[in-house]
């Protein structure tokens, strides 16, 4: 009797974490954990299978377009350019048609979250058998296309699930996924691809690609088996009220009380005005601070090849890789539960801040190694933690909770705009280089790279800062 009771109550003390662990809408992780495994599709695609792939192509038979020829960096800036234009498109138009799903709040988006889920695995197997720039490219549209009809519909999951003042917090959460994911899946590729050589060890590029594949499969069915669906209760499909007659309004309560409706009415629809105006200033500093993150991001395995004097750069980015994920993963949860409390200006302000000084101690230091540019980098990881956590916090309190997943999705066209800006660079990188060598100046394209890139993290800063001061 003893021992029966006693099994009960073990198994009682591990159903309890369990239920609460899979709470449905309710759990943060189950929200979040999709974005494990896309952003470790895209961070291990972006910056380390492309610039493998572009140094292979730009050495072998190379590219031409209109009479010049591409190098590895405006190769992988040209592919990297077509793949967010893309996206641009995709993301928020798949964003509407989610939104103008009737029924259930995150079941309407079901459909697209797994269409786009699936072809994304499928387009990222199809990485292994790149060859060519004909290949790479189609590779990267397919990917593009079908990551972006999931990510649409995806971004709208913390609207549709978690509470207005929960919401820096959920934010932040989303994004420590989106680090951790984004961090750790990199990590293992660059391990992988170290030993890789296109000749020799062909195996190692497969290797990375099914592990990238199977992470995303598994978060993204994860997060939609666990997540509850609910009514809409937006308001969006429900029938509208018509006014009362004109003789009813003029007596009495019942008459006041619709002109303090109406008053109501009239001051939210004003309010809302003015979020959309705050919310394309806020589009405004994205694209200035992804044209910073992404020039950084795209040159980052050049320039440790060229600057810092490593022929495998995957055997050192490694270093690189866990300072800057694991200083992000360190601020991005405390920092959206903090801006619930205290606001998100000054935090955003401060993440603009940190990002310019980063880059800027990079830019100031004759680094010969990778432990020199080690502390600069930590600065870059704490600027984007909180860039991360609190201004998604910002974006999904500035756009309509009716419209959310296309009003979000027009953070994909501030990154277009924001990474033609950042990783145009590549185009330009090289030649500057040369053109150094003439003046007496070592690598100066990377050196008008990183001081552009400090000016933009600091600009963008700025403009948040005024965007979300007054809240």
């Amino acid at each position: 009797m003893i021992s029966s009771r006693l099994a009960l109550e073990r198994a009682a003390s591990f159903a309890n974490p369990v239920a609460r662990f899979r709470r449905g809408s309710g759990s943060l992780f189950n929200i979040s954990v999709y974005t494990f495994g896309m952003s470790g599709v895209w961070t291990g695609y972006g910056s380390i299978l492309l610039q493998f792939k572009a140094t292979e192509i730009a050495a072998g038979d190379g590219v031409s377009m209109v009479g010049w020829t591409l190098d590895k960096t405006a190769l992988a800036a040209f592919i990297s350019l077509i793949g967010l234009g893309i996206a641009a498109v995709v993301q928020p138009l798949v964003g509407v048609l989610s939104d103008r799903q009737v029924g259930m709040v995150s079941l309407r988006r079901y459909p697209f979250i797994i269409l786009g889920m699936l072809g994304l695995a499928v387009s990222t197997l199809m990485f292994g058998f790149v060859n060519s720039f004909l290949a790479l490219l189609l590779v990267t549209v397919a990917m593009q296309v079908t990551g972006n009809t999931a990510q649409g519909p995806a971004n709208a999951l913390i609207i549709d699930h978690v509470d207005d003042r929960e919401r820096g917090r959920a934010s932040g959460y989303l994004n420590l996924m989106r680090l951790i994911g984004s961090g750790l899946v990199a990590m293992i590729v660059v391990f992988l691809m170290s030993n890789y050589d296109v000749e020799d060890a062909p195996q190692w590029l497969w290797y990375s690609v099914i592990v990238m594949v199977a992470v995303l499969l598994a978060t993204t069915f994860y997060t939609l088996l666990a997540l509850r669906v609910r009514r809409d209760r937006s308001g969006t499909h429900s029938v509208p009220h018509s006014p009362a007659p004109l003789d009813s309004r003029l007596r009495g309560n019942d008459g006041l009380r619709r002109d303090d409706e109406e008053l109501r009415g009239m001051a939210g629809g004003i309010a809302e005005e003015w979020n959309r105006v705050r919310y394309y200033f806020f589009l405004l500093g994205m694209a200035i601070l992804i044209a910073a993150m992404s020039a950084t991001q795209t040159n980052a395995v050049f320039f440790v090849q060229d600057v810092i004097g490593l022929e495998n750069p995957a055997r050192g980015g490694n270093y690189i890789l866990l300072a800057l994920v694991g200083s992000a993963g360190v601020v991005v949860y405390p920092a959206g539960k903090l801006s619930d409390h205290i606001g998100r200006g000054v935090l955003l302000l401060m993440s603009g801040v940190m990002g310019a000084v980063g880059v800027v101690s990079l830019l100031l230091l004759d680094a010969d190694s990778l432990l020199e540019v080690i502390p600069g980098v930590i600065g870059i990881g704490i600027s984007v933690g909180i860039y991360l956590s609190v201004a998604w916090a910002v974006a999904n309190d500035l756009v309509r909770r009716s419209r959310a997943a296309g009003d979000l999705g027009l953070t994909s066209i501030s990154g277009l705009i924001g990474a033609i800006a950042g990783r145009s660079s590549g185009f330009f990188i090289g030649g500057l280089n040369e053109r150094g060598l003439d003046w007496g100046i070592d690598y100066l394209g990377y050196g008008v790279l990183l001081g552009s890139a400090g000016l933009a993290f600091l600009v963008s800063g700025v403009v948040f800062w005024l965007v979300v001061r007054n809240d």
